[in-house]
């Protein structure tokens, strides 16, 4: 159902080009990106036994890229903001590339802490400064369907990198090098190549492009000045200080936080958790094996997505095209691993990771409602530090739950709790936005 007005919008025409333009280059970006951060989970599976780590070590190693990521969230999109899109995704596809692939030599568990850390220092700032970037190309509604092709670079990392990493695992040599060393310092590669196609492609805004017509570049200004307009009267903040001090802006970190506490269990742990059961269910699994299985969760998901996403685009976003899939996802993690079967448990934790992958797609609609401008790359930056955080708190936390308790269960318990309190907090934000903006249309 379409409630209100019809928001701000480019042609359909003008949107597929700029689509076909923007969407192949940063969905490959963060495909790299999410490889580069996610891949330990692989290597976790041989990586964690040489190295003589707990699974709750391997947890607090996850974590600490977090931390790098959260402490220079802001002020990477700060940068970017100042020094342009094309220079400033440039720098940090190649240094985090770059140390990705060192990430290989590490000689202990101690070295994996420091790069993990100065890893997610590296890379911090790449998706707040892409919603940023779309933000100065195309209006709310136009950009539900594009993020839904963005976002699904994550689920795809799944399905791709599953399978490639435990194959390169099993089978890569690098002058020597084997295993998930190999596996790593391949995977960092990407990246750096991606660097310099950033660098000679990408353009700072639709204003310097080449590609773009007189008239096309107006029709884009004149919608997104409608959007900025309908934010003003929203009381947006009217500088980035005030974004960071705003409490719609924290609140929707928190909505972040658990949506992003779902893409954490199962990108970090799901390959762990798919070999729990050849002690659960009496099955084995070679490396291999356990890359095809855990691709099947992402694969749904990437459908998913983008069905979703070219059916939300079509109307206004609400609370409940966030919630809902909130709600289905923390049902489907809860239940996952008390399931009879391998095979019911892989349909659970695939209707957990589509829904989940699906309220991530929308949610991200909601900032704009609130922020334009500098103000807008502070605070989209700030909500994803937020929401950033559940991977700094929640990867240790699921490793001492699985060493504690010998069983994921309990921790995916924990994660479907973050996404209920998610849903409750995006409903509530809604309500309260609905309540202040029906005087304004009464006094209209």
């Amino acid at each position: 159902m379409d409630l209100g007005p019809r928001k701000p919008a480019i042609s359909d025409r003008l949107m597929k080009r700029i689509a076909w333009r923007l969407a192949p280059l940063m969905i490959v970006m963060y495909i790299a990106n999410q490889l580069d951060r996610a891949n330990i989970g692989y290597a976790a599976l041989t990586m964690n036994a040489e190295l003589h780590m707990t699974t709750a070590q391997y947890g607090f190693a996850a974590s600490l890229f977090f931390l790098g990521y959260i402490l220079f969230e802001v002020p990477s999109n700060l940068c970017m903001h100042r020094f342009g899109a094309r220079l400033w995704m440039t720098r940090i596809l190649l240094s985090w590339g770059l140390l990705s692939s060192l990430t290989s030599f590490v000689p202990d568990s101690r070295w994996l802490y420091i790069a993990r850390f100065f890893l997610g220092a590296f890379e911090a700032g790449l998706f707040p400064g892409m919603v940023y970037y779309l933000t100065l190309w195309m209006p709310a509604r136009n950009r539900v369907w594009m993020m839904s092709l963005f976002v699904t670079a994550i689920p795809l990392t799944g399905v791709l990198g599953a399978p490639v990493s435990t194959w390169l695992m099993a089978h890569a040599n690098v002058f020597g090098i084997t295993g998930w060393r190999a596996m790593i310092l391949l995977e960092g590669v990407p990246a750096i190549v991606l660097a310099g196609i950033v660098y000679f492609r990408l353009t700072d805004d639709p204003s310097r492009t080449h590609w773009l017509s007189a008239a096309e570049k107006s029709e884009i200004a004149a919608a997104l000045a409608a959007e900025r307009a309908e934010a003003a009267a929203a009381t947006s903040p009217s500088s980035a200080w005030k974004a960071l001090g705003n409490p719609k802006v924290w609140a929707l970190g928190v909505v972040y936080f658990g949506t992003n506490a779902g893409i954490i269990g199962l990108l970090y742990f799901l390959p762990q958790v798919v070999k729990t059961f050849e002690s659960t269910f009496g099955v084995k699994y070679s490396l291999v094996d356990i890359g095809l299985i855990t691709a099947i969760p992402f694969g749904v998901a990437v459908v998913a997505t983008l069905i979703w996403g070219r059916v939300v685009s079509r109307h206004q976003v609400g609370a409940w095209h966030v919630a809902g899939p909130l709600l289905v996802c923390a049902a489907a993690l809860s239940v996952a691993l008390l399931l009879k079967s391998p095979y019911q448990s892989i349909i659970a934790l695939s209707i957990g990771s589509a829904a989940c992958f699906c309220s991530i797609t929308t949610f991200w609609q909601l900032p704009s409602r609130i922020l334009t401008d500098r103000a807008a790359a502070a605070g989209i930056a700030l909500i994803t530090s937020i929401g950033v955080s559940s991977g700094f708190l929640l990867p240790y936390f699921i490793g001492w739950v699985k060493d504690t308790t010998g069983t994921f269960i309990l921790a995916f318990v924990g994660i479907a709790m973050t996404m209920v309190l998610a849903a409750i907090t995006v409903t509530l934000l809604e309500t309260r936005r609905r309540k202040i903006s029906q005087p304004q249309l009464a006094s209209e």
